[in-house]
């Protein structure tokens, strides 16, 4: 594996990118089961598109999750100053720095969309963030800790669990980096809506917010085509996110997730099972996918 990412890490960025849109290519011709989720998700998330419309988008996003996979070596492990160089442009940095302003550290989400640790790392270079972890086995711990702290970012274990280890991080002014686009364990979350879904939500953003009182921004990488490189968009938090209301500053959070889909619903990794889990009494939700 080791071999395997420092081969792939000094690759030129087109082939990268080439590769990605073979291996999107085979997996849409087999009908695999990430091809079947996305289109699945599509219908239900976004009905108001025609089915042309929707298996284009369900292309492009496959298209840029599988990139993503192969250009994570690129991230950690390429060429610096390519790397560096490769973000664009810093959209809307002003609300990440007027949100450092405020001195309690700063909350920032991103979630599984575009190319997320392309932009993330350079910006590690330039303001003070840890990357919260828990210990994974083998080379890939290793290479991934080397990687994401390689321009001065910085990472720390969450065994005790993400918010004991982020809320003293932010009372001392730094930023921690989270992603909660994903279905937590029971007991975990509540059901809020996500793209006019009910979604399994994690409650630690509310909470870590109701306890330290940061701010919180949205950020998502996007993929430029050709190659060209990587923008940063950064968006404000909705009004809410800082409730007493647990439920109410979750379905904020969400909301600023869906704002980033809505940016470019292309590069939103559609393939995960994001409403696997569902309110007792729903029927399954991906249930129609084994028929496809």
């Amino acid at each position: 594996m080791r071999v395997l990412m420092f081969v792939l890490a000094w690759l030129p960025l087109p082939l990268l990118q080439g590769l990605g849109a073979m291996a999107a290519w085979l997996v849409r011709v087999t009908n695999g089961n990430r091809w079947r989720v996305a289109l699945h998700n599509l219908e239900r998330c976004m009905p108001e598109l025609g089915d042309d419309e929707r298996r284009r988008i369900a292309r492009a996003s496959l298209r840029t999750e599988l990139t993503t996979y192969l250009e994570t070596a690129r991230y950690w492990l390429g060429p610096g100053r390519a790397v560096r160089r490769s973000v664009r442009e810093w959209r809307n940095i002003g609300v990440l720095e007027d949100a450092f302003a405020q001195g309690r550290g700063v909350i920032l989400l991103t979630l599984h969309m575009g190319a997320f640790e392309a932009v993330a790392i350079p910006m590690s270079a330039r303001y003070p963030f840890y990357g919260l972890y828990k210990p994974q086995k083998g080379a890939i711990n290793a290479l991934s800790l080397k990687g994401r702290c390689r321009f001065g970012g910085r990472m720390k274990k969450a065994e005790a669990g993400v918010r004991r280890a982020a809320v003293p991080l932010l009372a001392d002014g730094f930023g921690v980096y989270y992603m909660p686009d994903h279905d937590p364990p029971e007991g975990r979350g509540i059901f809020e809506p996500f793209m006019g879904i009910p979604a399994h939500t994690p409650t630690l953003i509310a909470r870590m917010v109701a306890e330290s009182g940061a701010p919180v921004v949205f950020m998502w990488g996007e993929r430029l085509p050709r190659a060209r490189g990587y923008i940063a968009h950064y968006l404000a938090a909705p009004e809410g996110i800082d409730s007493p209301d647990i439920a109410t500053a979750t379905r904020a959070m969400n909301a600023g997730l869906e704002a980033c889909v809505r940016q470019c619903p292309e590069q939103y990794w559609w393939s995960y099972k994001r409403f696997r889990r569902q309110p007792e009494g729903s029927p399954r939700f991906y249930a129609a996918v084994r028929r496809r």
